[in-house]
Order: C-alpha cells, then structure tokens, then sequence
C-alpha cells in the first residue's frame, strides 16, 4: 500500500480527492448552517405571526366586560376554539393567561386552568415585554421554543399567550438536508476519484513511459521513442526527451569513435603514454610505456604505484613535476635489458577551477639515439684523429725535406716511403669511409650468383699466405674436398675474408696459428666458415662494441699495424647483407674466432 502511495498519480488522485473533500466540507459546512438558519427563522417566523395574531385576538377576550362577568363558561368556550382552530393544528401548546396570572385555556393538561402559572416568562409578559426562549422539554427530551406574548390594547396588558412548540420536526428536515448532502457529496467524491484517476493517468501515463525510457538510455538503448500523445506540455516534453535521446545517442557514438581513436592512438604510439592524478597514481598506461619499462598495467594497479616509484624519480617535495618543463633522461636498468635511456616530457593538467590537476608523461625510449650520437661523436673525434695522425707525419716529413733533407739520398727516400705509407693508409681509410658511406645512403649492393666457396677459401688462403710468413704465423685451411655451391657475391665474401684474415694475422703474436675452417649445416642449408686465431684475443667487455666503427681494443697496436677500425664494420655490413649473421667469440691471451655464414645455392647440397 505504502508503495502504491508513492506513486505521481495516486500521489495526484488523493490530492484531488482531498481538495474536492476540503471543497465540500466547507460548502457543506455552509449550507447546512444557512438551512438550519433558514428553517428556524421560518419556523420562529410563522411561530411569532401565530402568536401576534392570537394575541390580536384574544384582546377582546381577555379585555374584562359585564358579559364576560355573568357567562365566563362561554368566554372560555370562545377561547378554546379559537387557540383549537388557530394554534394546534402546527402542533404548538398554547396557554392562555389572563392578567392576573391565571391560565383561562389550554391545549394541553386541562387541569391547569383556573390556577396560576408560575412561568418567569410569563411575568415579564404581564408586564408588556415578549419573550422566547429554547429549551429541552423535560418529558420528552425534545428541543422546544418557548414564546410569550402580552395581550393589550390601549397600553394595557389583559393577558398572555403562552406557546410551547416542538422543533424536532424542523431539525429532523434539516438532518435530512444533512443527509442529502453527504450522499452527493460521497457520489461527488467517487465520481472525482474516477475523474482524478484519468485525469492522473493523461499525465502520468507519458511520464512513466519517459522513466522506462530513461532506464533503457541508461541501460545503453537508444532505438525506443517516448510516444506523444498531445501537444501540450507533457506532449513537448516528450518529443524534447525524444529529440535528447537521439542528441545523447549521437554524441556517445561520437565519444566512442574518439575513444576508440584516442585508443588506437595511444596503442599505437612508439613513444610510452602515462597518465597520473594529482596524487601520483597512475591511471593510465599504454601497451608502448609497459614494453619500456617491463611492467603492466594490471601490476601497477595492484600495487598501487605512482610516477615516483615506477620512473625511479626523487619524492615530489624534491622534484614537484608540474614544475618540471625541460625534459628529463633518465638511465634505468631494466630485467630482461641492458641499461635504457628514457626521455620523460611532463605536461601538467589543471581544472578549470586553477586547482593542480593530473600529469602527463611521454616517455622515448632514446637507448639507440644516445647511442648512435655517442658512435657520432666518437667517429667524427676518430676520423679527425685518424686523418690528423698521418697528415702531421707527413707534414713533418715534408718540412724536413724542405730544410735540407733532400740532399741526402737516403735519409729523402726513406721520409718519402714513409710518406708514401702515410698516404696510402689515408687512401685506405678514406676508401672505407666512402664505402661505408654508400652502405649507408645506397645500402649495400651485391651481385650475387651461384659460386664455388672451396675456390674462394682456397684463393683466400693463397693470398694470405706469404703475409703470415712475413708475421711468422702459420695460416691452415680446414675445408672438406668438396663444399656445395653457394650463392654469394664473390667479390662481397673475398673483401669479408680478407678482413678477417689480414686482423687475425696481425693481432696473433709470432708462433701463432690461423685457421679458415669451414663446416657444411644441411638442416639450415648454409655452410659455416669461421677464421680462429691463438692471438691476443678480446676482452669480454670490449665484445659488444667490436664492429663498431673505428673501435679498436688496443688503439695503439692497432694504428702500428696500419689498420683502419672500420674493416669488421664492413665485414658485418657485407655479411648481413647476404641475410646471413657474423659474431666473435674470444678469451684474453689465448685467441679469438670469427664465425659467419653463407647460403647454399638453389637446390645445393653437400656432395
């Protein structure tokens, strides 16, 4: 029932019931005062006008006369038709009384005549003043109207009219009055409680339709219309609901599609996205920002970290971010990674309302770019070395020539071979660079065809033969009599192995040994060749770096052997360009061996 109350239309049904009941009461209220002032007016009114005109009457009766005197039997007689015929039949008791207070006629106990009343109303109308009053009649316990008339003419008082009237009739008239009107008022009410029950339906019909709309919106539907049904207000607002059900629709389609870009931006993007709120919890993560920093979103979530704690930063009273607007590098050592260079750009948010908000941070991964402008920097400071070095000696050679050295035969040939030497090392250099040069801007073209690797290794070992018996280290091919064709580019693999073989040779010590080997992978259909050397080897920290260009372990063994640093950054470049991978292995003082591959031919196989 409780429920049912709480409802807009019964809320409305009793309302109008109540107003239309309030409405009654008081017009109900009113009526039945006005009839029941109405029916004892009257009911005074014919009263009073029986009573003056009794009165009238009974002057000449009551006035005393010499008849009346010597026949009172027929004086009374006169008396009582005329209060029979005039007074009972409305139902009212009359007594009549003479000016000595005696009753001479009654419409009621007989036996009163002759004696006198003791009425106080009846006093006072000997005296010449009317009276009335209401009263309960002791014997039926009936409301009553007394009234009390002088009868007198001439300024003289004969007598009294003593009228005693029921009006239990009269209130039993206005009691049905009464009763009338309740009954309509009841039909009134039920009549109004169906009105009002329509009346609440034609509004509340279109709103409860808007609610269950509303709930369906909400629930994400937006194909169901509020029906109009006039176009009232309740009508408009309808159609207004209806028409901010499609706006609704169209701009969470809208947020959608930008959602869905801003996702697909945000997936996408090389650079790693964090969002965090004003406290420093994250709230945001991309798919770019987990694969730099070896975390997901799920576990930073769990754990409840903050931008301090994931990028390793001081607490925000050291190093408040909002404040930060040059970007920051930060070196991180990461599981599964050698040390990372990140570059954070910091964007702060804030409200419209000027309160610090959240913060934004882009996070680079610039490891490779740190690493490139360092190889940058280190070679231009090695070329500028490498071409300062030999320049200056010739220059010194030149200068000594032209202070006199020329005249001497042997000390001017000798500084001219050394110049000479000088200068063909800068040809080679320089050689290299523009080769590799090319490699970078061309990329690296080979021409490559089906060719016989025994010839090529064997070739190899033949030209690098006399150079190992001039460094007193012994050079051996292990190859197997016959190897199948591969598919390179001949003139590509001769420039590999030389470059290996000429840095074997030169960094194994006198009493060394060198050994081109090569072993046939028909699984993988490539033939392997490495070049192994019992030299001076390479430390473990300088492996990584070993094919960088211009990196060299022992710089000033190595500038005393002519080389460049730039034949392994070559050697690799070719290799790769065959598809085929390069790596060294090697132990400090007790050698080093240089691995790479080639493919086989179309169709070839060991034999």
């Amino acid at each position: 029932m409780r429920r049912l109350f709480k409802t807009v239309q019964w809320k409305m049904v009793v309302i109008y019931m109540l107003l239309i009941l309030l409405a009654m009461q008081f017009i109900g209220a009113y009526f039945a005062r006005e009839v029941e002032s109405y029916y004892i007016n009257t009911f005074s009114e014919s009263l009073n006008g029986q009573a003056s005109l009794l009165a009238s009457l009974l002057e000449a009766d009551l006035r005393p006369t010499e008849g009346k005197e010597q026949n009172p039997e027929q004086y009374r007689q006169d008396i009582d038709n005329l209060i029979n015929n005039l007074v009972k039949i409305n139902g009212a008791n009359v007594q009549v009384i003479d000016q000595t207070g005696t009753v001479v006629s009654t419409t009621e106990d007989k036996s009163t005549i002759g004696q006198r009343t003791s009425q106080p109303e009846v006093t006072v109308a000997l005296l010449g003043t009317r009276s009335e009053s209401m009263r309960i009649d002791p014997r039926t316990g009936a409301r009553v109207k007394v009234l009390v008339l002088p009868v007198k003419g001439d300024q003289i008082v004969y007598g009294a009219v003593y009228m005693v009237a029921s009006m239990e009739g009269t209130y039993t008239t206005i009691r049905k009055m009464n009763g009338i009107l309740a009954t309509g008022t009841m039909f009134a009410l039920i009549i109004t409680a169906g009105l009002g029950v329509v009346l609440a339906r034609t509004i509340t019909k279109p709103v409860k339709e808007m609610t269950r709309q509303a709930r369906a919106v909400a629930d994400g539907d937006f194909n169901r219309n509020v029906r109009v049904y006039s176009g009232d207000e309740i009508g408009q607002l309808g159609m207004a609901f209806n028409h901010m059900t499609i706006r609704l629709q169209e701009a969470i389609l809208q947020q959608e599609e930008e959602r869905e870009k801003l996702a697909g931006i945000l997936s996408n993007m090389t650079d790693g996205v964090i969002a965090a709120d004003r406290k420093g919890r994250i709230i945001l993560f991309n798919r770019a920002a987990e694969e730099m920093l070896q975390v997901t979103m799920t576990e930073v979530l769990i754990k409840g970290r903050t931008l301090y704690d994931l990028l390793g930063l001081p607490p925000e009273d050291e190093m408040p971010l909002h404040e930060q607007e040059e970007p920051l590098f930060i070196e991180m050592m990461l599981p599964n990674r050698d040390e990372v260079i990140l570059r954070v750009t910091f964007t702060p948010l804030q409200h419209d309302s000027g309160k610090k908000g959240g913060i934004i941070a882009v996070v680079a991964d610039v490891t490779e770019q740190q690493r490139l402008e360092h190889q940058r920097r280190e070679f231009v400071a090695n070329v500028s070395h490498e071409l300062r070095t030999p320049l200056t000696t010739i220059k010194s050679y030149v200068e000594a020539l032209l202070d006199g050295a020329v005249d001497e035969p042997d000390l001017s040939n000798r500084f001219l071979r050394v110049t000479m030497s000088e200068t063909e090392r800068m040809i080679r250099l320089v050689n290299d660079l523009l080769q590799l040069s090319r490699f970078d801007s061309q990329g690296v073209r080979l021409h490559c065809k089906e060719a016989d690797l025994n010839r090529v290794l064997h070739y190899a070992a033949d030209r690098f033969s006399m150079f190992g018996e001039q460094q007193e280290v012994e050079l051996h091919l292990d190859v197997p009599d016959k190897l199948p064709a591969v598919y390179i580019d001949t003139d590509a693999i001769n420039q590999v192995l030389d470059n290996l073989l000429s840095n074997a040779i030169k960094y194994t010590p006198q009493g060394g040994k060198v050994v081109l080997h090569a072993k046939v992978n028909n699984h993988q259909k490539r033939v392997l060749i490495s070049i192994e050397d019992t030299g001076i080897g390479i430390p473990s920290r300088d492996l990584k770096r070993i094919f960088e260009r211009f990196y060299r372990v022992d710089k000033a063994r190595s500038r005393g052997q002519g080389g460049t640093g730039l034949g392994l950054a070559i050697a690799r470049e070719l290799v790769q360009a065959h598809g085929a991978d390069i790596e060294i292995t090697s132990e400090w003082n007790v050698g080093t061996t240089v691995t790479f591959w080639v493919p086989f031919a179309q169709g070839g196989k060991a034999v």
